[in-house]
């Protein structure tokens, strides 16, 4: 079965998809790699769902496939006059189609250079993240640098990979995917 592209959307997070996202936020898959390691009550989450909707230098986006919510994207500290913002992202569902990481990072990485206008996006990763080192330097990010001893997790500290993407490398980056996806999909 081919998986294609347009089935694929990012909608803004509303109260009706906390559920499954408090979900994902507490699975192991994802706590291992957020900078959160404790479990999170639902107050904590409603806390801080009503930040992010009220916080205009954020977006939470879902991605759904088929109308079925499979992950999320969050850009923050999003600074217009710097052109500048950072994100953040998880697949939840374990059986997402082959290729949703991909997608979600073509449709959100859009959004933000062409839609926003944003020049960089930055990322930070857990050293210790190797998926999601790779995920990146395939989306087009280079290392910026690293934040040693920078996180206090999981009972030590651990380093930070700071990584980030221009609009224009992503230009040329996007065609490569794109081209990938369809000979892969």
């Amino acid at each position: 079965m081919m998986t294609n592209l347009e089935d694929f959307q990012l909608r803004p997070l509303n109260d009706s998809n906390l559920k499954i996202v408090l979900q994902w936020r507490n699975s192991n898959e994802i706590k291992t790699y957020m900078y959160t390691d404790h479990p999170i009550k639902w107050s904590e989450h409603y806390q801080w769902y009503e930040q992010v909707v009220s916080d205009p230098q954020r977006k939470v986006l879902l991605l759904n496939y088929k109308e079925r919510p499979l992950g999320l994207v969050d850009f923050r500290n999003i600074d217009h006059k710097n052109s500048r913002c950072y994100w953040g992202f998880y697949i939840g569902e374990a059986a997402a189609p082959k290729g949703s990481g991909t997608i979600m990072g073509i449709l959100a990485l859009d959004k933000m250079f062409t839609t926003v206008g944003i020049h960089k996006v930055c990322a930070e990763v857990i050293h210790t993240n190797y998926r999601s080192v790779k995920y990146h330097k395939k989306l087009g990010f280079e290392t910026e640098g690293r934040f040693v001893n920078h996180l206090w997790k999981d009972k030590q500290y651990v380093d930070i990979i700071s990584m980030a993407l221009f609009a224009d490398k992503w230009k040329k980056v996007r065609i490569e995917l794109l081209t990938d996806l369809k000979g892969g999909l």
